[in-house]
């Protein structure tokens, strides 16, 4: 069919059908006479476009979406816009609470705290790419919520950036695969039950160890099992260890965000005392 027609069908003007074509984005055959011929799958191609495009998502994410990766791109858009709405909430809040309260000095340490907080956490994405970087950002989001009032938080804030800036966690394709497919489908719900699981086994670990003592025996023994260090988790539960030892994520941005953040060294001290419970357990019962 000639452009007319599949502009009809797609609901699409020609002006848009012949921008998508320039784009790259639909490539109809050429007919003899240099008129373009669109096919049935040139019109179901557009009509994705056309939704694509009406849902805002730019041209490079859409390429992306109809070559196969559409689950993938539109997970990670999907995380982007609810990021970028949350902030927009919060920047809500602070205008209605600026109205009501007309104190700038509050709001401007809030509007500074709350970018802040967006600074660390799209590092983090980066830092660690894919849907793992998600799930950091989820995880350290809650203790991103304090003002910088002293020099030793600046000072923390400039680490915890400066580290995040010159560090990247480059893991074979394979174990980047597998890394993402793990951690696709966790959002905020399960970041949350498991920030409920680790504050109850912090917060009473002997409590902990006894209802769960079954399980843990369980977990240890797969983890020393042959199969499973002969799997991709294996594999990739090294690499994390030998790049959070040796990058400085440990020794450098570990303490700095103890020093930034007062929740955030509050729940490490407590999560280090579980951990020697744990082990000491470990030692004596297993």
């Amino acid at each position: 069919m000639l452009i007319h027609e599949a502009c009809q069908k797609s609901s699409l003007t020609r002006k848009a059908v012949e921008y998508y074509m320039e784009q790259g984005l639909i490539s109809p055959a050429i007919q003899e006479n240099g008129y373009r011929d669109f096919s049935e799958d040139d019109i179901i191609r557009l009509k994705k476009i056309s939704v694509l495009r009406r849902l805002e998502i730019p041209v490079p994410a859409i390429h992306a979406i109809l070559s196969g990766q559409s689950e993938k791109e539109l997970r990670e858009i999907s995380e982007k816009k609810k990021a970028e709405l949350s902030l927009l909430s919060e920047k809500q809040k602070l205008i209605q609470e600026l109205s009501e309260t007309q104190d700038w000095e509050l709001a401007h340490r809030r509007l500074q705290q709350l970018e802040h907080k967006q600074s660390v956490l799209e590092r983090l994405k980066t830092f660690f790419p894919g849907s793992y970087g998600r799930f950091v950002s989820l995880h350290f989001a809650p203790y991103l919520n304090h003002t910088i009032e002293t020099v030793e938080q600046q000072e923390a804030f400039d680490t915890v950036l400066t580290f995040l800036d010159n560090a990247r966690l480059n893991l074979p394709d394979e174990l980047q695969e597998y890394l993402d497919e793990t951690f696709s489908h966790f959002d905020e719900t399960f970041a949350e039950k498991i920030s409920a699981a680790t504050d109850a086994a912090i917060r009473d670990p002997e409590t902990y160890m006894a209802e769960h003592r079954k399980e843990i025996a369980h977990y240890l023994a797969l983890k020393e099992s042959e199969a499973y260090q002969a799997t991709p988790a294996y594999r990739l539960e090294q690499a994390l260890r030998q790049f959070t030892a040796s990058s400085g994520y440990n020794d450098v941005f570990i303490p700095a965000m103890c020093r930034l953040s007062a929740s955030y060294r509050h729940y490490h001290e407590k999560l280090q005392q579980a951990n020697h419970v744990v082990n000491h357990s470990i030692k004596t019962s297993f």
